[in-house]
């Protein structure tokens, strides 16, 4: 091949390749990291686009998308997203309903939420019960089922989901507050868990808010995946 042909056809696979991929950044709950990690490594696989993330505390999440423009989508209680201060939203994606459980550690067998009364139970692992919405959800619950009294003094305060989690699972805590999502991606790291009853805690619903201005070929592409029968098994997976 002649040298000039084979520059130019080095400079295309240039222009087309990895150098051109897309991005975007989305932040969400840490509650919420084991199915929007796969959602993201799976679109990402397809598309060629990176999906950046940021996982925390609901407050530490939405304070950085305030202070950051190029966090263009947030993850999360869409009743507290739409309601943060600083931020605005152009659209939602619903990702489905979350739901309350309590995870018991392996050695211990719950039937019931109500068995967090159980006296066996010496420590019961709790989210941030002022901004987590797993947090908010169990005092809900502890409050509306008249369990609070039994068990306030055996709670332990941890900051998120997957702490109680990861607390549940080494035997820190007897059981914990956390979200279908969080016990079900433990998998056999816990003894099981059990489901929190639906109106005992308000409604959580889940969904991805799109920033307003916010744009680029990843964006447009990884909220159009969300919405496909794909990413709903993803979802449904994941109990949401």
């Amino acid at each position: 091949m002649p040298k000039p042909a084979l520059a130019i056809l080095t400079l295309a696979l240039v222009l087309t390749g990895p150098a051109f991929a897309d991005e975007t950044t989305l932040a969400a709950g840490a509650g919420f990291r084991r199915p929007l990690s796969e959602l993201a490594q799976v679109y990402s696989a397809q598309s060629g686009h990176d999906i950046l993330q940021i996982y925390g505390h609901v407050g530490q999440v939405l304070a950085q998308a305030r202070e950051s423009d190029e966090i263009a989508l947030v993850c999360g209680d869409k009743a507290v997203m739409a309601n943060a201060e600083g931020i605005e939203f152009d659209r939602w994606i619903p990702l489905g309903t979350g739901k309350l459980v309590v995870a018991f550690r392996k050695g211990v067998a719950l039937e019931g939420a109500r068995d967090v009364a159980d006296p066996a139970l010496q420590r019961i692992g709790i989210p941030d019960q002022a901004a987590a919405i797993y947090g908010r959800a169990g005092r809900q619950f502890l409050e509306r089922s008249g369990l609070a009294g039994a068990v306030e003094d055996r709670l332990v305060p941890v900051a998120t989901v997957p702490q109680v989690t990861s607390y549940v699972a080494s035997g820190e805590v007897d059981a914990g507050f956390v979200n279908a999502t969080d016990a079900i991606g433990a998998g056999d790291g816990i003894g099981g868990f059990v489901a929190v009853p639906a109106d005992l805690y308000d409604p959580v619903e889940v969904a991805c808010g799109i920033r307003a201005d916010a744009g680029g070929d990843a964006l447009a592409g990884f909220t159009a995946y969300l919405e496909t029968p794909q990413a709903r098994t993803i979802l449904d997976r994941y109990g949401l």
